[in-house]
């Protein structure tokens, strides 16, 4: 009788898939590489096809040793964003234009400077970045026209993936979200389709569904493709952030949780949006369709740790990110809150949250004779903690309850204690790292009818509790005024660099 749960997760440069219990164990997993092409002008872009072969080959790997006929459901979570279109013979329409792909910047800084972008903020409350649908399709009808009048849907990596699964076309809530969705009406804003030059494809995307709702059977040319059994149902697509969400168990307004990766990201449950015309970061519809997700991304996370420790090869160098870790954090932990005075600043590749300016560069203050590199790696520490306190206090403040915690960061535990005091409020991370693939199950197993996705996914977790040190308090934050003062100071040099580019 089926009874196990599998989730694909299609990323940028890894495509997972794993078979899960209804316990949230894992049973099997398969994973294979993808592949990202790069070129000239910032280009970045994956063979479509390629993609689906890695998730055939993904799939076949997690399925060793597992009875087929066991697998009761598929859920779907893969990257978000960029351009996946089809012909009107549903074959794509070249290479699937990426995220990160930035050909179309020049394009995007003309829509702010004339104000168009405004329309697309009305809608969705996105600060709109060049790797979205509509400013790459607006690149493309301006240098490649005859493979923009070819396009016959607009998809997304989790769609594309889901059609060939099943045959059917569809968009969840949470990819549909940028750059076109008025959240207000849960349909597409003609007038941002209209600022992005885009009111061509308002007949060319699928209406959003929730996550969990089911999106087809498995046809028998993607059960001999993948080893799955003909019929299986699938779920609809949806974005890999929001699968993770869905696999934190995270359904209730005011729920919180963070990534510290080698960028850093804040995300923030809300059942209220009030768009602006420059608002800071993205919103997204929450799988579910119901709630909303703030997406603050500083540009600096886990980076602003590498770059310091490989500037200290002899000393700071190691095999392994854990045996660099302790290093650093052998020098760093007895350094007091506010690293004796010294305070840096993470902006190493500009800052997009809470505050966008290009122009922003790190910098340390606050050096003496007498200051340390112990000093300056707790420092380093430090800046990357107040950079996400900085992003929910420009989001209506601190949190109240406990945040999730997760990426490589999170594996660092002065680092997480660190963040703890600095944010003074309890810091969760979890042992399991796969939220994001354990989401897609769940969501595959609500849409065949097992239940609540989110509630679904809340398993019994190893989780590491960090808690505030309520004598650091009156410390931290008077280090993270310090750098209040200097981050303001600075951005006015910024502006004034960017005014005279």
């Amino acid at each position: 009788m089926p009874d196990l749960w599998l989730g694909i997760d299609a990323g940028t440069t890894a495509i997972k898939a794993g078979v899960y219990d209804a316990t949230g164990t894992r049973l099997a997993f398969g994973e294979a590489p993808g592949v990202v092409t790069v070129g000239p002008g910032g280009r970045s872009e994956q063979d479509m096809q390629a993609v689906w072969a890695g998730v055939c080959r993904a799939v076949r790997a997690a399925l060793e040793g597992i009875d087929p006929g066991r697998i009761a459901s598929v859920g779907i979570a893969a990257q978000g964003d960029g351009l996946w279109a089809l012909d009107a013979e549903r074959q794509p329409v070249g290479p699937a234009i990426l995220w990160n792909d930035t050909r179309a910047a020049d394009a995007v800084a003309d829509l702010y400077a004339s104000g168009r972008a405004a329309a697309v903020s009305r809608a969705c409350n996105t600060a709109i970045w060049p790797g979205t649908a509509g400013t790459i399709h607006q690149w493309l009808l301006a240098h490649e026209p005859e493979r923009a009048a070819r396009i016959d849907r607009v998809l997304y990596c989790a769609d594309w993936v889901g059609f060939r699964l099943t045959g059917e076309l569809a968009t969840d809530f949470s990819d549909a979200s940028i750059p076109f969705l008025d959240f207000a009406a849960r349909e597409y804003d003609p007038k941002a389709l209209e600022a992005l030059d885009s009111a061509a494809l308002a007949a060319k995307l699928s209406p959003p569904r929730p996550a969990d709702s089911r999106l087809g059977a498995v046809t028998p040319e993607a059960a001999q493709a993948t080893g799955l059994p003909e019929g299986v149902p699938v779920s609809v697509g949806t974005m890999d952030l929001s699968a993770m969400i869905v696999g934190m168990g995270m359904d209730r307004a005011g729920e919180t949780m963070m990534i510290l990766g080698t960028t850093a990201v804040v995300n923030i449950l809300t059942d209220r949006v009030e768009p602006t015309d420059l608002p800071v970061g993205a919103t997204a519809f929450h799988a579910n369709g119901r709630l909303l997700t703030r997406i603050l991304a500083p540009t600096t996370g886990a980076a602003a740790f590498d770059w310091f420790c490989a500037l200290h090869p002899q000393t700071l160098g190691g095999e392994t990110p854990a045996e660099i870790a302790g290093k650093l954090n052998a020098l760093a932990r007895d350094v007091p809150p506010g690293a004796n005075g010294v305070t840096f600043l993470p902006y190493l590749n500009g800052e997009r949250a809470p505050f966008v300016a290009p122009k922003a560069r790190g910098a340390f203050f606050g050096l003496s004779a007498g200051s340390t590199k112990a000093d300056m790696g707790r420092a380093v520490m430090e800046g990357a903690a107040f950079s996400l306190r900085h992003c929910f206090e420009e989001e209506g403040g601190r949190p109240d309850k406990p945040v999730r915690l997760t990426g490589g960061g999170a594996r660092n535990a002065l680092w997480c204690q660190i963040i703890a005091d600095v944010m003074q409020v309890p810091i969760l991370v979890a042992e399991a790292s796969d939220h994001g693939l354990w989401g897609a199950a769940c969501l595959g197993a609500a849409a065949a009818g097992q239940g609540d996705a989110c509630q679904l996914a809340r398993r019994d977790e190893a989780t590491l509790r960090y808690d505030p040190d309520p004598a650091t308090s009156a410390a931290c934050d008077a280090a993270f005024a310090r750098y209040r003062t200097l981050s303001d100071a600075c951005r006015a040099l910024w502006t004034q660099q960017e005014e005279n580019s």
